[in-house]
């Protein structure tokens, strides 16, 4: 009697392991299977996020586009004459001021293009750029930097005016990228008041006030001494504090202007700056000033490579969990089984 009783238990065993085994593998699949399903997701998401954010500047473009319509200059599109000025920081103008041309196309609602590639220009990536846009020649926009990153973006006007850097008088309309890059070029103007907020590449605050100091040009100090009602003590601690330097710096940038043969009559016992010394360690840090108001501007990089490490690690430790759950259940089951044969055989020797 006991033999059968053993025998029934055996099989019984032997069907649960089998359930179990069955059902933990039926269970790992779904794991993998969802695994692969959030993978599958994950990507598709991260590449429509990816196309979005670079839907102002793609770079397969060769055309820089323009919104007419953010501008103050009437209806856009009974605008004439929408031109675009270009110029390498370095080595000058590239479509000369006046030229027609610079002109535009209007691809309709407003907004205006113009094809690189089809005027025979290449904007080489390791140059600096600067461009301005310009309304039947009666109204223009203040510059703006781009790089040959640029291509396939759109411009577009702020409700802000800037002071022009040549001309006080004159204010232009401030124009920035849809995409957030780069930014209008930071300098000094003529009557010495700094606009703008980026810095051209190789360039920072410190250097761009020894510049001032030291050029005898419409650019520097003495210029803007005539013009801006100011001493020259004053007119120097302003631009400092404006550049964000300070005693320690102008002291040092005074010193260098006398050695280029410009004598600067700045006196640090009278200054109203402030003390010490303010360098700010580098230039650029990508960030665009408009209203007054500082906008960080993040290129997209950190979401991809969050999700895509979550994502990977999480499965890793399901299907592991798993596995180590198995071993035990099959690994007890045996014993089981092992125990009530060994009391069989015991039976039998009875």
């Amino acid at each position: 009697m006991f033999k059968k009783i053993a025998s029934i238990a055996l099989a019984a065993a032997l069907v649960g392991s089998t359930a179990v085994i069955a059902a933990s593998a039926a269970e790992t699949d779904e794991a993998v299977a969802a695994a692969a399903d959030d993978s599958a997701v994950a990507a598709a998401d991260d590449s429509a996020v990816g196309a979005d954010d670079g839907s102002e500047a793609t770079g397969a473009s060769t055309k820089i586009f323009f919104d007419a319509t953010t501008a103050p200059w009437g209806d856009a599109a009974s605008l004439k004459n929408v031109t675009f000025y270009l110029y390498d920081h370095a080595d000058g103008e590239i479509i000369t001021w006046g030229s027609k041309k610079g002109k535009m196309t209007h691809e309709g609602n407003g907004v205006f293009s113009y094809d690189l590639a089809a005027k025979g220009i290449t904007l080489d990536s390791s140059h600096a750029y600067g461009c301005i846009f310009t309304s039947d020649w009666s109204a223009q926009t203040c510059d703006l930097a781009l790089g040959a990153d640029s291509l396939g973006d759109t411009a577009y006007c702020t409700d802000q005016k800037i002071e022009n850097n040549v001309d006080s008088n004159k204010k232009s309309q401030q124009v920035l990228w849809k995409s957030g890059k780069y930014g209008n070029p930071r300098c000094i103007t003529s009557i010495g008041n700094v606009i703008g907020s980026y810095y051209w590449p190789g360039e920072d605050a410190y250097s761009m006030f020894v510049k001032f100091l030291s050029s005898t040009g419409a650019d520097g100090l003495q210029n803007a001494l005539k013009f801006n009602g100011k001493d020259e003590q004053t007119t120097v601690d302003d631009v400092a504090k404006e550049l964000g330097l300070g005693q320690d710096d102008i002291e040092k940038a005074v010193a260098e202007a006398k050695a280029a043969g410009v004598t600067v009559n700045w006196k640090k016992a009278e200054s109203k700056a402030d003390a010490g010394s303010k360098t700010p360690e580098g230039s650029n840090d990508n960030t665009t000033t408009t209203n007054n108001t500082t906008t960080n501007n993040t290129t997209g990089g950190g979401s991809d490579s969050g999700s895509g490490s979550g994502s990977s690690s999480g499965s890793t430790s399901v299907t592991s969990g798993e596995g180590t759950t198995l071993y035990f259940v099959i690994g007890g089951v045996m014993l089981a089984a092992i125990g009530v044969f060994f009391l069989a055989r015991k039976k039998r020797e009875y």
